[in-house]
């Protein structure tokens, strides 16, 4: 498994003076899911339009399967896909036409197209819907079907920016599956920008977490997880403890404050000790750290999961479009 996209020094400066990219190195490997995670105005939709060769670098260099984003734009263009966040469908169309256009638009040859289109619909799970108008899908279902688009020409690499941004949970995690689903079938390489922490924890191979600007930090989210420390877990007990050793414990009342590396294993230990000493568990909570204890760690701050304000934006814009 190769690397197929080198970004190296990057930064992008707009109106001289606002420095939205600042010396951004890293490198996707094909076939991987890669998340920038962070909050809204982190650089992270400025660095995906650069990758995308929409917008040009101030500084630095980024090659895409070997081509220069300067010197081979046209090439790149054929082998990428671009999903902004903003509705890129046309809600006054059905499905299929929307498809149909977008094939169109990347000349597949005429008796390759119904095929193809059929196929994505299908993969997509929006065969039934083909040809009803998009003012009647669901956020969801939009979302597919922007996916959809980019895929009619085959592209080795996606760009998604915000996939999920305004939808609920169920649709979250629909689209979630889509994306896995396409890379099994494929062997597509993702590039998304989030701020939700389960989801990059969910999808991405590695997350880059980026604030300012910059990417703090690179891994996959598990070693991320690690490297901010033990998970604790908090037992709440009735019974006499002073038999009981258990190291670095807190003991506050009746409550335990014990950090635990391994849950599965470390836990049924414990409770076992537990047991064999006649002391009753009341309850356990297991707090296990989350990609915002990592963003706190290298950044100071956190991630507000909800961004309320952004999503409502988002929602009201499809809402204008579809009405």
């Amino acid at each position: 498994m190769g690397t197929v996209i080198n970004v190296k020094d990057l930064t992008k400066i707009y109106n001289n003076k606002v420095k939205a990219v600042n010396n951004v190195s890293f490198s996707v490997n094909e076939g991987e899911i890669f998340g920038l995670l962070g909050p809204n105005g982190a650089g992270k939709t400025t660095i995906l339009k650069i990758l995308a060769t929409l917008i040009k670098p101030t500084e630095g260099n980024v090659r895409i399967f070997d081509y220069d984003i300067l010197k081979d734009k046209q090439k790149i263009r054929e082998i990428i896909g671009y999903v902004p966040q903003d509705l890129s469908v046309d809600s006054a169309l059905t499905g299929y036409e929307n498809l149909l256009i977008s094939a169109k638009l990347y000349d597949i040859e005429k008796e390759k197209r119904e095929i193809k289109i059929e196929e994505i619909l299908k993969i997509l799970e929006l065969d039934e819907w083909k040809n009803k108008l998009v003012r009647t899908y669901s956020g969801g279902m939009i979302r597919k079907l922007e996916i959809a688009q980019v895929l009619v020409h085959d592209p080795k690499i996606m760009f998604l920016d915000e996939p999920t941004v305004g939808l609920d949970p169920k649709s979250r995690r629909m689209i979630w599956n889509e994306i896995e689903k396409i890379r099994k079938m494929y062997g597509t390489t993702f590039i998304l920008t989030t701020h939700y922490m389960e989801e990059a924890d969910k999808i991405c191979d590695r997350v880059g977490i980026i604030n300012n600007g910059k990417i703090m930090v690179i891994d996959t989210p598990e070693n991320l997880k690690k490297n901010v420390g033990k998970s604790h877990a908090i037992i709440k007990i009735s019974g006499n403890l002073d038999k009981i050793d258990i190291q670095d414990a807190k003991i506050i009342g009746n409550e335990i404050d014990v950090p635990i590396e391994n849950p599965d294993v470390e836990l049924p230990e414990l409770m076992n000790k537990f047991y064999e000493n006649n002391i009753k568990i009341l309850e356990i909570h297991v707090m296990e750290n989350t990609l915002d204890d990592v963003f706190l760690k290298y950044t100071g701050s956190r991630i507000e999961e909800s961004h309320q304000w952004g999503d409502t934006r988002k929602i009201r814009r499809i809402a204008r479009r579809l009405a």
